[in-house]
């Protein structure tokens, strides 16, 4: 990582893959880059680049597969067995509304299962896709998919940079950012400069949504920023530390109650924090958690259950405001 780079000025469009099922298939994709229980693998052709996320961390915690799902545009999924663990990373593109994306599977694979099994989900919609070689040829003209409005940038990874500081890697969900933004941190609701951006390990002077982007920031230290926090110049996040309320849905086919003495986990994009529930009425959850969520109206929280011995997504809703 050099932040000394002279400056790129044009465009560089990107796109976001999350990769699940068997994904040994990502290493003909791209170069792999940083890795911590998700992996980033890269591939740059002109002003273009391909980001591929894994949740390698994955299946022995649900929290990598939530992060990843939440950093893409697209997925790709490459069947090689039919378990829970597929129904689990279906369940997680359903809720997040990853509705895009390619399916591969291994000739073990009985196609006419699968396709049962994908019937009426987010995947049944998915591009069939032969080998790697035909999906390579598929995603060579897909589009960058762009959300206007201010910026918002999802964190995923923080470090330090001798002679830099404070460096941050993350998904810019939507609008634009340049060097010397001013942005507020949250949910510590701290302003912070952007010192400088770097996209493909190159110094570029903006990037616009979904870059995959690493910041230099001022005026932030790396002990006070978490996985999951969020840079914006929107000041109508909310911030909370105690409680929510959120419309909730169970889904169907999570076999467990619903328990107000247990621990459960609970994400708003890639925040993932512990919490307790109490149940209200018409539905409603009240979340409780001594950690702080920041989030905006309309934002989806789902409820995770790490401990279940099925599936470990309990359910979803829109944040009651």
């Amino acid at each position: 990582m050099n932040f000394k780079d002279n400056l790129i000025k044009r465009h560089v469009e990107s796109i976001n893959f999350v990769c699940l099922g068997e994904t040994e298939f990502v290493k003909e994709l791209g170069k792999k880059g940083q890795s911590n229980n998700i992996t980033a693998y890269d591939k740059k052709k002109d002003d273009r680049i391909m980001t591929f996320v894994i949740p390698s961390g994955y299946p022995e915690k649900i929290q990598p597969l939530i992060t990843a799902v939440n950093l893409a545009e697209y997925s790709i999924i490459n069947v090689n067995k039919l378990d829970r663990y597929l129904g689990e990373q279906i369940v997680a593109l359903e809720l997040l509304q990853l509705d895009r994306g390619f399916l591969l599977h291994s000739y073990e694979v009985d196609i006419e299962i699968l396709n049962s099994l994908l019937k009426n989900t987010i995947a049944s919609s998915f591009k069939v896709e032969q080998n790697i070689e035909s999906l390579k040829e598929s995603i060579k003209s897909l589009s960058s998919i762009k959300r206007e409005g201010s910026p918002i940038i999802h964190i995923d990874t923080i470090f330090n940079v001798k002679g830099v500081g404070v460096v941050v890697l993350g998904i810019l969900k939507q609008g634009a950012i340049k060097i010397h933004d001013e942005l507020i941190l949250f949910p510590q609701k701290k302003k912070v400069v952007v010192k400088s951006i770097q996209m493909h390990d190159k110094n570029v002077e903006e990037s616009y949504s979904p870059a995959r982007v690493d910041l230099a920031l001022t005026d932030a230290s790396f002990g006070e920023i978490t996985r999951g926090d969020i840079l914006s110049s929107i000041k109508h996040f909310t911030s909370i530390d105690h409680e929510l309320i959120i419309d909730f849905n169970k889904l169907s086919f999570y076999n467990n109650d619903l328990s107000e003495n247990h621990s459960y986990l609970l994400s708003i994009g890639t925040q993932i924090r512990p919490a307790k529930i109490e149940k209200l009425e018409n539905n409603r959850l009240k979340i409780i958690s001594e950690k702080l969520f920041s989030f905006k109206a309309g934002d989806i929280a789902i409820l995770l259950n790490p401990d279940s011995k099925s599936i470990r997504i309990a359910g979803s809703g829109r944040i009651h405001v």
